[in-house]
């Protein structure tokens, strides 16, 4: 795997880890960039969304367009994921234990 990959699979996991700590768990995309870039990543804003859409298609994160901004809402899945319950899922990176 190269390290483009690392850090895409990183900053999926670290997507999922910001909603889950979020209210409601959920966030706009504008919010999620801000996080995920203090937590080391240097994501453009096209990046979070393709990653986004990525985790929509596991069913990890729902979204909801509210006029121009892009809502993010942490789903079933992906808190599993964050849990390490059921199968992980694939191109997320696997939260560390403990």
């Amino acid at each position: 795997m190269s390290f483009k990959d690392h850090l895409t699979e990183d900053l999926r996991l670290c997507l999922l880890r910001v909603l889950a700590e979020a209210p409601g768990a959920k966030a706009n995309t504008s919010i999620l960039q801000d996080v995920v870039n203090a937590l080391g990543h240097h994501a453009t804003r096209e990046q979070v969304v393709q990653a986004v859409n990525y985790l929509e298609g596991l069913q990890a994160v729902a979204t909801g367009q509210v006029g121009s901004v892009l809502v993010v809402t942490l789903r079933a899945n992906g808190e599993n994921h964050l849990k390490r319950l059921g199968a992980p899922l694939p191109g997320v990176k696997l939260p560390s234990l403990g």
